[in-house]
């Protein structure tokens, strides 16, 4: 193999590296941001079935703050 040859495959192998760990990270990320939504839904739904089950009159409790963000 050529010097030219070997330096292209090192190159390509650390694009690949580098794609992997962009991903991993933005799906890291993701899965988060996901897990956090997913804890404030249950903490409002929570509320609002216990509003509604104790007779409370409206309005009902407000969204958890960084629900919707």
């Amino acid at each position: 193999m050529t010097d030219a040859v070997v330096i292209a495959v090192l190159a390509f192998v650390g694009v690949l590296g580098s794609a992997f760990i962009a991903g991993g990270i933005t799906l890291s990320i993701a899965l988060a941001r996901w897990h956090r939504d997913n804890r404030l839904l249950w903490l409002w739904n929570r509320q609002l079935v216990d509003h509604i089950y104790h007779g409370s009159p409206p309005p009902p409790p407000p969204a958890p703050p960084g629900l919707f963000e």
